[in-house]
């Protein structure tokens, strides 16, 4: 979005059917829900593995969501 907006002559765009800073907006703010959403479920999960009922959820998803909560973890707190 930096670039897109970096490269903007100024002129309005009357094309575009959202401003761009709306969808900057909105992207920035479910990239922080996501890190709230990955603790979450790891928390949810937690619990139902503890009463034996982690079986409901398929592997390739807890897998793809560890992988994830990494990824932002990195992102959000140790690349700054």
């Amino acid at each position: 979005m930096h670039f897109v907006e970096a490269g903007h002559n100024g002129k309005a765009v009357t094309d575009a059917a959202v401003p761009l800073q709306f969808v900057e907006g909105t992207i920035a703010v479910l990239g922080l829900v996501s890190l709230l959403v990955n603790i979450i479920f790891f928390i949810a999960f937690a619990g139902m593995a503890t009463v034996k009922k982690a079986k409901q959820i398929p592997l390739w998803i807890v897998i793809f969501n560890f992988i994830a909560l990494l990824g932002e973890v990195y992102w959000y707190f140790i690349d700054k």
